[in-house]
């Protein structure tokens, strides 16, 4: 039986990938920073946060990142016995905000490009497969603050708002399409 490792199994991705995990017979190991319980079988619950207060983990095969790149990355980087198949969930930002004329903008592109350079020299080192999905818009459990507010209003008023001098091309990801995208990952080579 596979044991799989998911950081962020409570947030938007981890609501549809932690049941297909189980449905698909993984041992799962669930991290979250809030106290979870669960009746179901091969599901256990562990409070911790990313990157310094992670509790000591059972064996796993594989890890699945579901949060913020940048902690993960140097979790994974200083915790140099881990040795397990990777799926990280990253972001198009890295890509898009390079050249921003927000300075903050720059700035999380800087640092997911970093991250992701973290990460790629751990596995690399440990002979450990990764995969990164850069991802845009991640919406479909209601927990974003990006997309719902707007299908939210759109609900509400009947109307959607055009938003005045916007230009950003963005493809919106449903939660429930990672997940599936991290499975696929998961059994495919990095």
């Amino acid at each position: 039986m596979t044991t799989s490792l998911v950081f962020g199994a409570s947030g938007a991705i981890g609501r549809f990938l932690v049941p297909r995990l189980l449905a698909a017979g993984h041992a799962v190991i669930a991290v979250s920073r809030i106290s979870r319980t669960s009746a179901a079988r091969n599901l256990q619950w562990i409070v911790g946060d990313l990157p310094d207060r992670v509790p000591a983990l059972p064996r796993f095969d594989v890890i699945f990142s579901l949060g913020p790149l940048d902690a993960f990355a140097r979790w994974f980087a200083d915790s140099s016995e881990i040795r397990a198949r990777v799926i990280a969930i990253g972001s198009l930002s890295a890509q898009t905000k390079e050249y921003s004329a927000d300075p903050h903008e720059r700035d999380l592109a800087a640092r997911l490009v970093a991250a992701e350079a973290i990460l790629a020299a751990a596995t690399e080192h440990r002979a450990c497969a990764v995969t990164t999905l850069r991802a845009s818009l991640i919406y479909g459990a209601g927990l974003d603050l990006s997309l719902t507010p707007f299908v939210n209003f759109a609900r509400r008023w009947r109307v959607f708002p055009r938003l005045m001098g916007a230009h950003g091309l963005r493809q919106p990801v449903h939660a429930d399409d990672l997940a599936d995208a991290c499975i696929a990952a998961a059994t495919a080579p990095a």
